[in-house]
């Protein structure tokens, strides 16, 4: 314990000589002026280099006798945002996040740097790049003060080896957590100033919009509708970003799609023109600005999608009973699947891959079938197909969709509630009689979501004047949404002893009454 005490005044002193340093740097994202507050000693805090940083540790080090022995990468990393952490109760804790920084500390402690060397003390370009949050200053205060293990700035603003340091240090921090502070609300009052003007936000472009964020690319438009009709026709995303990326249409960014690319893009609220504006853990659908009456503020671009098309897709890929929500997410492939039953034993039939493209519906052991049920499903789908074009000769089918009922009703309830808060704003001690209200017309307004994305499930059925014409066009899941339309179930009986061609007697139609 006196031998590390001794580090601590030796190190004071200036004398490096025989102790192994590391460095620690950082790259920060942020956008903020420190110049503002240079008047604290705040110099150096605009280097944003990594190997400048390093060069400069590692010459620092030498220079006093020391050995430079490892350097902590922390890219991109913020040292004063905080992000939302959950707890094992549910609950919820905001932190800065940084595994690097305290990574290097717990090093410190034990004396070990990860490659296995000696380690002595730690080392950065200022207190900048060390900390901005008060949290992680009095860790690494507790690893210099309790654990005698120096951490040193090369520009002198840091000093954690004395009592008079350590209360400077803290001082310092201050200043520079209210210059983030300063300038995190600006950039707010910046973005919300804009977001009410419609003014599109920088960064990459976003899909069906040119490179200034207000000109439709027409080209992207179309893939958009197209793929909007798709999934209210009963196509899967899975189906629509399979093809997408086969024909080598890629994202903006020049990537393949992913699911969960091809959902945000869908499903953002610049597709009906409203201004993107909002938390980034809310729901993307839900995150657009409105009014003080609760309509939404639209941006300087066009709309590519009605707003019933897009609030229909908004609940078929994002609402509690999307048709992907579930374990089979993509592996629908055949027409009759979870439709076909054995005519032995009632389980569900799956279909069965085999050689020449060509596969069977088979009731499978393994499923909890009892295996004695197999036929051909070329020639069952053969068979069901004939029957399904020549039920829909004799019936009218529609085209469109009828619009959800309700869509007035939930628009008055978002108007209200925005009412309720734009009340609360200007009064705020009215909150007591005010928050019961809302929470009401949340209620309802939940209630109406559910209510609007189940409608839509039940209404996006392929529909078409002229089935036969189109049949072969069709996907996998349209087929299979028209048979299950069709179709309580289909029994396939097993095989006769003997018989290799399928005997279609072998299938018994159970339709749908009604």
């Amino acid at each position: 314990m006196q031998s590390q005490q001794n580090i601590i005044e030796r190190v004071h002193r200036g004398d490096l000589s025989g102790l192994n340093f590391a460095g620690l740097v950082r790259l920060s994202f942020e956008t903020r002026s420190d110049h503002e507050v240079s008047s604290i000693a705040m110099s150096g805090g605009d280097i944003n280099n990594r190997d400048e940083q390093e060069e400069h540790c590692q010459q620092y080090v030498t220079g006093r006798s020391g050995e430079y022995v490892y350097t902590y990468d922390e890219p991109h990393t913020s040292a004063w945002k905080k992000k939302r952490v959950k707890q094992p109760d549910g609950s919820y804790l905001y932190r800065v996040i940084r595994p690097v920084f305290e990574g290097a500390l717990k090093d410190l402690k034990n004396g070990f740097t990860p490659d296995g060397r000696r380690l002595d003390g730690l080392v950065v370009y200022d207190i900048d790049r060390l900390t901005r949050d008060h949290r992680h200053l009095e860790d690494a205060i507790e690893v210099v003060q309790y654990h005698f293990r120096p951490i040193l700035d090369i520009r002198g603003s840091l000093d954690l080896l004395t009592d008079n340091g350590r209360s400077a240090a803290r001082y310092v921090l201050n200043a520079r957590a209210s210059a983030s502070t300063d300038t995190s609300r600006r950039l707010r009052d910046s973005h919300k100033s804009r977001a009410v003007r419609g003014i599109p936000v920088g960064g990459n472009r976003a899909f069906g919009w040119a490179e200034d964020k207000r000109t439709i690319v027409p080209r992207e438009a179309w893939q958009v509708r197209a793929a909007a009709r798709l999934l209210l026709a009963g196509v899967k995303a899975s189906t629509i970003i399979r093809k997408w990326n086969k024909a080598g249409r890629l994202t903006t960014k020049g990537n393949p799609w992913s699911r969960r690319t091809f959902v945000l893009m869908m499903t953002s609220p610049r597709m009906v023109g409203y201004r993107v504006y909002g938390p980034m853990d809310q729901p993307h659908h839900t995150r657009f600005l409105a009014d003080d009456q609760g309509n939404p503020v639209k941006g300087q671009y066009d709309a590519i999608l009605d707003e019933h098309t897009w609030h229909s897709v908004v609940a078929l890929l994002t609402g509690p009973d999307r048709p992907e929500g579930h374990a089979d997410i993509g592996k629908l492939k055949y027409m009759l699947s979870r439709i076909i039953r054995c005519g032995n034993c009632g389980n569900k039939i799956s279909g069965n891959a085999k050689p020449n493209n060509r596969f069977d519906y088979a009731c499978k052991a393994n499923d909890g079938g009892c295996g004695k049920a197999c036929g051909s499903g070329i020639a069952i789908d053969a068979i069901v197909t004939k029957l399904i074009l020549a039920r829909l000769k004799e019936q009218h089918i529609e085209v469109e969709p009828q619009p959800w009922p309700k869509t007035e009703e939930l628009a008055a309830l978002n108007t209200a509630k925005a009412s309720l808060l734009a009340q609360f704003k200007e009064n705020p001690d009215m909150g007591p009689h005010i928050w019961p209200e809302v929470r009401k017309k949340e209620a309802a307004i939940a209630v109406l979501v559910k209510e609007r994305a189940a409608y839509v499930k039940k209404n996006a059925k392929p529909k078409s004047a002229n089935m036969a014409e189109t049949w072969s066009d069709l996907e996998v899941e349209q087929k299979n949404a028209i048979a299950a339309g069709m179709f309580e179930a289909i029994i396939l009986a097993p095989a006769t002893k003997g018989s290799n061609r399928f005997n279609p007697e072998r299938l018994q139609m159970v339709w749908h009454q009604g």
